[in-house]
């Protein structure tokens, strides 16, 4: 894991606390029924962070009946905020996979979301990953006719699919559509019995990124 931000994981934090009120009725009070309700819409490890944050807030008050106002959740989030996260970069530059290893299962859930969700080029670069793991799978993702490629990415397609034709070792280019973190992405790879290279092209038709590889499939991306 890379390092995070404390305001990375101070969203999902923030996202978990909107969940929560999403849950409560006209009255603005969320129950324990209300909240085992809503989770049912959730799944992986955003369901397992408003479970947890929930209960830690509805166990300041462990009551029977007890349901968890707005002021307790706007409290409980300065709280956890302050002494669940920001407690733990202790040199003030995000929180290492070290850092967050110490601290307790809200921080953790939140920041393991906040790693998942850091921002749409490194959710693609994550995505694109399904082309050489665990093996080299060209088709893992949607075709996209190279006429439909920006300018930079047709220029490289082209020039990729030039050299395919005059070195053997070479496989033809592919052309990818992926989307991730809500944003449109063109990639193009190039494979050879040993090896691969990747280029993301963003909706702007852009290269913001790219990587490659060597060895046997399944080896992790070397991203650029």
């Amino acid at each position: 894991m890379a390092t995070i931000s404390k305001q990375s994981i101070h969203l999902q934090l923030q996202r978990a606390a909107k969940t929560i009120l999403l849950a409560s009725g006209s009255d603005g009070r969320a129950s324990r029924a209300e909240v085992a309700s809503k989770l049912k819409e959730l799944t992986g490890t955003e369901r397992a962070l408003v479970d947890t944050f929930f209960r830690f807030i509805d166990h300041r008050d462990a009551r029977p009946g007890a349901a968890v106002t707005r002021a307790d959740v706007a409290s409980a989030l300065q709280l956890a905020k302050q002494k669940l996260v920001d407690a733990y970069d202790l040199d003030a530059n995000g929180l290492s996979a070290a850092e967050v290893k110490k601290m307790g299962r809200v921080g953790q859930l939140a920041a393991e979301l906040a790693a998942i969700h850091l921002t749409p080029f490194n959710a693609a670069k994550r995505a694109a990953e399904v082309l050489v793991t665990p093996k080299w799978t060209p088709d893992a993702l949607p075709a996209l006719p190279a006429a439909r490629l920006s300018h930079s990415a047709r220029v490289s397609f082209d020039a990729k699919a030039k050299r395919a034709l005059t070195n053997d070792l070479l496989t033809p280019p592919i052309a990818r559509a992926l989307t991730a973190g809500g944003e449109r992405f063109s990639i193009v790879a190039q494979f050879t019995h040993d090896s691969f290279g990747i280029e993301l092209y963003n909706a702007n038709g852009r290269k913001v990124a790219h990587g490659s590889g060597w060895g046997p499939p399944g080896q992790p991306i070397e991203w650029k």
